[in-house]
């Protein structure tokens, strides 16, 4: 299935509800505003340790969705560009961004075919976070958007959930147990991250997205096509919210839920 198809429908899927979603997970955008203002370090602590001080950077933050990381990134005095293919999403981003009296440009446009490309240009730093890989069938040409988009030297900071739980573990039973196949490259239906934060009869009516989960050597070797140096990768321990509900305790110091890669742009 060609990229263009599967992204309209990913467009449809994160037009339906997201913005009511995200009320109902994080309160109304002024609400999460004031928590944002009163603590701007919380949501991007962990992308602080490789960035260093962001005030006066300029961070692109490619399918930032609901923009909590972009609003923090603006509050400690950066930048920020956002690139995401919903417009629910840009409208409670926007919000958020006013309640908490910073700027941040918000571009609405399949990340492969953003309008004006002189728009992602020589950014210090990009990030991709958090299920995002799996909406393209094709990594290569995502990659080198983010390696386009950096100016020499720039860091693509990459956080995602590991494949080894996305595509092999599953919890049954209260027990975690290998029942995937991580080699598996066929597209597949699934809900729509936030339809969880919706009541029963709102996700009954959601369309499904369309996805395709890759393995940590698909995405190493894709990055490494783009044309990146890579400096890190980390297969974290101790994230406990990422695994899936139900996965028995202390499963996370023994199990990787997510890993985070650094690679630079070097001309």
């Amino acid at each position: 299935m060609k990229q263009k198809i599967v992204s309209h429908t990913n467009q449809i899927g994160w037009n339906q509800s997201a913005y009511q979603a995200w009320t109902n997970r994080h309160g109304t955008p002024k609400e999460y505003a004031q928590k944002l203002i009163a603590n701007p370090t919380n949501s991007v602590a962990h992308y602080l340790k490789f960035i260093g001080e962001v005030k006066d950077k300029k961070i692109a933050n490619l399918l930032g969705s609901k923009g909590n990381k972009a609003v923090s990134f603006a509050l400690l005095g950066a930048e920020v560009t956002v690139v995401d293919i919903s417009q629910d999403n840009k409208k409670y981003a926007m919000e958020l961004a006013d309640e908490a009296k910073v700027n941040i440009k918000y571009i609405v446009s399949d990340i492969l075919e953003v309008p004006d490309v002189d728009v992602l240009t020589d950014f210090d730093a990009t990030l991709l976070e958090l299920g995002v890989l799996h909406y393209f069938v094709d990594l290569l040409p995502l990659f080198k958007v983010v390696y386009d988009s950096l100016k020499t030297g720039g860091q693509f900071i990459l956080r995602d959930y590991h494949p080894f739980v996305s595509k092999l573990m599953n919890v049954e039973g209260g027990r975690m147990i290998a029942n995937g196949d991580y080699f598996n490259k066929d597209l597949i239906e699934e809900d729509v991250a936030y339809s969880t934060l919706l009541s029963e009869e709102e996700r009954a009516s959601l369309q499904k997205v369309t996805i395709r989960r890759w393995t940590l050597g698909e995405i190493v070797t894709a990055i490494s096509g783009a044309g990146f140096r890579i400096s890190y990768l980390e297969e974290e321990v101790g994230v406990r919210w990422a695994f899936p509900t139900g996965t028995p305790e202390g499963i996370e110091d023994k199990v990787p839920a997510l890993y985070t890669l650094i690679a630079i742009k070097e001309e």
